[in-house]
């Protein structure tokens, strides 16, 4: 029986099907993603952003300089003994080429006194020599006397008493002469010792001198050689530019020098420890490599510029404990193509076991 009002016919619609909530489970799994990726890999791994540094070889002068021409540019790879650069410095040459002519001068000097002393020593020796001789002669007449005495003593011509007195005299002028003789060797030595100790000093002076000139010419025009093979960074040198002693004009990384130096977030730092094995992915390696920490700084720095890719990664706002790594296993052919400050990612496993959980098992290492 089909009810009617005044209204009319009222139809009943049936029930629509309700749709499989694909929206709300697409973002549950997004947020499960995301707390699986925040908090799974903290738990089973933890990582860092790193940069290839190296024990800089620096390149520096001697003295204050002025840098006249450059050979080479900066990420230019260089080898040992290879021509850098040609400095000089025409003000401390006036100083060197003064020293040298004052080492000259010294060594006029020695000259000198090696003849004066020389000349003294032979005088003395000489006038020795000739008083040795009167003394000899001295020493003899009275032995001819002492014996023309003894004999007529012995005849009974003379007293007991000339006859000591004959022979007193002529002992005496035997132990003159005697002591004169000691006294000519002595001389003779003398002259010998004056002679190696002046020539001692004239050597020494003539080395000092050379050395002075071969300062002079090296500051006058100097070429800078590369110590080691490697690649030239760090490059602020330019053409017509003062450097000071000791300031490097050039810094060479030499890859087999070479470590990773990664930033950890400090709260992460439990975690790491001296020795442990570190896989390093290195931009521009075609494969990853193993580390070992050696190294953890005591102190905070912030991250570098060209790893600083969020806000928050600002030295206001966090900063990073500085992790040395070695690269024990590089194969040679790798390390070769290691470049200075290249970007590089680290990541030290904390439970090795834990791809067990899944079924897994880590393939195993040659």
């Amino acid at each position: 029986m089909r009810l009617r009002s005044w209204r009319g016919t009222t139809a009943v619609a049936a029930s629509a099907r309700r749709k499989f909530p694909w929206v709300r489970v697409s973002l549950v799994l997004l947020v499960v993603a995301i707390l699986v990726y925040l908090l799974l890999p903290g738990y089973f791994f933890v990582s860092a952003d790193a940069l290839v540094q190296g024990d800089l070889v620096p390149v520096t002068p001697i003295y204050r300089a002025r840098i006249d021409r450059l050979f080479v540019s900066c990420d230019q790879r260089v080898r040992a003994g290879q021509k850098l650069a040609v400095i000089s410095n025409f003000l401390v040459q006036a100083d060197y080429q003064r020293e040298y002519e004052e080492s000259l001068t010294s060594l006029d000097l020695s000259k000198i006194a090696l003849d004066q002393g020389v000349a003294e020593a032979r005088t003395e020796e000489e006038a020795t020599r000739e008083k040795y001789i009167a003394a000899v002669a001295t020493a003899h007449r009275l032995e001819l006397t002492f014996k023309s005495y003894d004999r007529a003593y012995k005849a009974g011509a003379i007293a007991r008493v000339d006859w000591d007195a004959k022979r007193g005299d002529w002992q005496a002028a035997v132990a003159t002469a005697d002591s004169l003789k000691e006294q000519v060797a002595r001389d003779e030595q003398r002259v010998q010792r004056v002679i190696v100790d002046q020539k001692a000093k004239i050597a020494v002076d003539e080395e000092a001198s050379q050395r002075e000139q071969g300062i002079v010419q090296r500051v006058g025009s100097e070429t800078m050689l590369a110590p080691v093979s490697g690649y030239i960074v760090d490059c602020k040198m330019r053409p017509d530019n003062v450097v000071e002693p000791g300031a490097p004009v050039f810094d060479i990384f030499e890859p087999r020098r070479a470590y990773v130096l990664a930033f950890f977030n400090p709260a992460s730092l439990d975690k790491v420890h001296i020795g442990q094995r570190v896989d390093v992915q290195v931009t521009g390696l075609p494969k990853k490599v193993l580390g070992r920490v050696v190294g953890v700084y005591p102190d905070l720095a912030k991250l570098p510029d060209q790893l600083t890719r969020f806000f928050w990664q600002h030295e206001q706002w966090s900063e990073y404990r500085p992790v040395r790594i070695a690269l024990d296993t590089l194969p040679p052919a790798l390390r070769d193509q290691l470049y200075y400050d290249a970007q590089t990612h680290v990541r030290i496993r904390l439970r090795s076991d834990w791809p067990r959980l899944f079924g897994w098992s880590w393939p195993a290492r040659n």
